[in-house]
């Protein structure tokens, strides 16, 4: 007994990258160099104004305002902490902790650096303190750390939008692979139950070929649940499955369905939305041939042209009307679904056109991007 043969099924492992995960390192990254270069300007700036001041222990100043430094990072990183905590989630209450901390962080590191410099530079003691002087330093480090705060809070809020725009995205494309999966996913009760009717109507008559096309159906939903989780198959893999399909109409109609195909070698390689094909043949078997008094043939046929794969399916049948032939794409369960699943996997613009004249046959012509065109692709 004949058995229909597909080419082995191959599944590349995938694994997406976190976008989520590195678009948090970057936030990390930014946040360190922002700060950084803060105090980084902060200790150049200062040690420039000692240096220029013709101090002779400028360098002995320089390391200790640089030890000082350390000592801002740290309430730097203090007041990243704060500002992380869940309970300050909103931007008035971040601005009132900043207000508090801040005046406190200031006063702490501007007796640090004071004391600090005291231990190398006579010329700075508290016999030289001045109220009015405490007050000026003390509010310039308050502005320094609120204004490191201030881009901190600009920064994360950048980082913040941007990672809920990706979740958006990602919530968006799960929805999409969603629908198309519940799309794809009522093609094969549809196409099985089509098929099944096919071959019941040949028990009684035939069963050696009822026989016969029980064998190819089951080839059929084998290669059909091995790309169950595939959107994209080669055209070479849905010309087989359309063939096998096709074996089964013949059996049914006696030989009097003719079948002719011509494919260009290099579109065989290009990658289409699983199922494709099937629902189109089906089309024109079910409403073209299937009441044609004597043979019927049908036409497949698939090119390159300009970055677009062109598949046409087209038979000698009956043909339709305008009105009927809305009505079977409305109705049509596997055609209907193939029109969104086309939709949403290219837009509108990549629809089935669609032919048909009463006593002339008729022809659906479907444009596809090319593999290397596909949004994916790219």
């Amino acid at each position: 007994m004949a058995t229909v043969h597909f080419e082995p099924i191959t599944v590349e492992a995938f694994e997406p990258q976190s976008l989520l995960e590195n678009l948090q390192k970057k936030r990390v990254r930014s946040t360190l160099w922002l700060t950084l270069i803060f105090w980084a300007s902060l200790w150049v700036t200062l040690t420039l104004a000692a240096a220029l001041a013709q101090n002779p222990r400028v360098i002995q100043i320089a390391l200790m305002r640089l030890a000082a430094t350390f000592v801002g990072l740290f309430f730097c990183y203090l007041i990243h902490l704060l500002l992380r905590k869940p309970f300050l989630s909103t931007t008035r209450k971040r601005l009132i902790a900043l207000a508090i901390v801040a005046p406190i962080f200031a006063e702490i590191f501007a007796w640090t650096s004071f004391f600090a410099l005291a231990a190398v530079d006579p010329t700075v003691s508290l016999k030289n303190f001045t109220w009015s002087g405490a007050v000026n330093t003390i509010s310039f480090f308050t502005w320094f750390f609120l204004a490191w705060a201030g881009l901190y809070l600009a920064l994360s809020y950048s980082f913040d939008v941007q990672e809920e725009q990706r979740q958006i995205a990602e919530l968006r494309e799960r929805t999409h692979i969603a629908q198309l999966r519940a799309l794809h996913s009522q093609i094969n009760p549809h196409f099985l139950f089509n098929s099944l009717n096919s071959i019941a109507q040949l028990i009684h008559v035939d069963p050696a070929k009822a026989e016969a096309c029980v064998e190819r159906l089951a080839e059929i939903f084998r290669y059909l649940l091995n790309r169950a989780e595939q959107e994209f198959v080669p055209l070479s893999e849905e010309l087989q499955m359309t063939n096998a399909y096709l074996e089964i109409e013949r059996a049914r109609f006696d030989e009097r369905l003719r079948v002719e195909t011509l494919v260009d070698p290099g579109a065989l390689r290009q990658l289409i939305p699983n199922l494709v094909l099937q629902p189109l043949v089906e089309n024109a078997v079910k409403h073209g041939l299937s009441r044609k008094v004597g043979p019927g043939t049908l036409r497949i046929a698939a090119r390159l042209d300009d970055g677009m794969l062109t598949l046409v399916v087209g038979d000698d049948g009956l043909g339709m009307s305008s009105a009927v032939l809305a009505d079977v794409f409305e109705r049509g369960v596997g055609l209907r679904n193939l029109r969104a699943r086309l939709e949403r996997l290219y837009g509108p613009a990549h629809l089935p056109e669609i032919t048909s004249t009463p006593g002339g046959g008729t022809r659906v012509e479907l444009k596809l991007p090319t593999t290397d065109r596909r949004p994916e692709a790219a």
